[in-house]
C-alpha cells in the first residue's frame, strides 16, 4: 500500500469473517453502530470494545492496518474530546462518545478489509432490496457507494504520486509554511480532477466494452451463499441491539 489510507481497501486473506456472507456483514454493521449509538453505559462500552476485538482478531488482518485507519482520524477524535470539554460535558461521557467514534471507525474498516467491491455492490444490493418498492434505484444506488469506497484510496494514491512529482520540482509541501501549503495544494487539484475524469472514463468504457447494464439482472462470480453461521451472527448483533435498546428506554 502506498499510502496509510485504509479506508476503501480490501486485504486478501482466509478468515472466518472473510468468508462470511457480504449481506449478513453489512446487516452486522448496521446492528453493531445502532447499538454503539444508542449505549449510554460506559461498562457496555468496555464489552462493546472487546467485542470489537475480538471480531478484529478474526479477520487475519494485521492490527496494523486497523491502528492507521485510526492514526488518521487521530485529529477528529481530539476535535471531539476538546469540544466537549469545551461544553463542560461529564468527561465519563466524553470519553465514552470518543469509544464510540473509534468503535464506528473500526468496525467500518472491517468491512471494507475483509470484502471485496464486487461483494459490497451485492451486499448493499440485498440490504437495500426493499427499497425497490418504493421505485428507488437500489442497483444504481449500491454500484455508486461501492465505486465511491473503491475510489477513495486510488485518488489519494494519485494524490501522493503529484505531490512526490512537485516535490522533485523543488516544491516541499510537507516541510513549507502554511502559504506554500495553500500553493501547493493549488497545484494539487487541477491534476487531481484530471486524473479523476480520465479513471472514470476508462471505468465506463470498460463497463461498456463488458455489456454492462442496470436493466439486465446481472450474476456474480462467487455463489454467495448464507449459512447458518451467518444466521447465528445476525442473530447474536440483533439480540444485542434489543437488550441495549430495552435497558435505554426500561432502565
Amino acid at each position: 500500500m502506498s499510502n496509510n489510507l485504509i479506508l476503501g481497501r480490501y486485504y486478501s486473506t482466509k478468515s472466518f469473517i472473510h468468508s462470511m456472507n457480504s449481506t449478513a456483514k453489512i446487516i452486522c454493521i448496521f446492528l453493531f453502530s445502532a447499538i454503539t449509538i444508542i449505549n449510554s453505559s460506559f461498562l457496555f462500552g468496555l464489552l462493546l470494545v472487546t467485542f470489537n476485538c475480538y471480531v478484529i482478531l478474526n479477520t487475519n488482518v494485521p492490527i496494523c492496518l486497523y491502528l492507521k485507519s485510526l492514526s488518521k482520524m487521530k485529529v477528529f477524535l481530539i476535535f471531539i474530546f476538546a469540544i466537549n470539554l469545551v461544553f463542560r460535558i461529564n468527561i465519563f461521557t466524553n470519553i465514552l462518545m470518543v469509544i464510540k467514534t473509534i468503535l464506528l471507525i473500526n468496525y467500518s474498516t472491517v468491512l471494507t478489509l475483509t470484502t471485496a467491491p464486487t461483494e459490497i455492490t451485492y451486499g448493499l444490493e440485498r440490504f437495500l432490496s426493499p427499497l425497490n418498492k418504493l421505485k428507488i434505484p437500489v442497483n444504481k444506488l449500491s454500484l455508486t457507494i461501492s465505486l465511491a469506497l473503491r475510489f477513495i484510496p486510488t485518488i489519494f494514491d494519485e494524490a501522493a504520486k503529484i505531490l512526490k512529482t512537485q516535490a522533485s520540482r523543488g516544491v516541499d509541501y510537507y516541510n513549507s509554511d502554511f502559504k506554500g501549503k495553500v500553493e501547493a495544494l493549488k497545484g494539487l487539484i487541477i491534476p487531481m480532477i484530471n486524473l479523476s475524469f480520465k479513471r472514470a472514463d476508462v471505468l465506463a468504457d470498460a463497463m461498456a466494452v463488458r455489456l454492462f447494464s442496470f436493466e439486465r439482472r446481472r450474476s456474480n462470480y462467487r455463489m454467495n451463499d448464507w449459512k447458518m453461521s451467518d444466521s447465528l451472527i445476525v442473530f447474536l448483533h440483533l439480540l444485542m441491539f434489543i437488550i441495549i435498546l430495552l435497558k435505554e428506554v426500561f432502565l
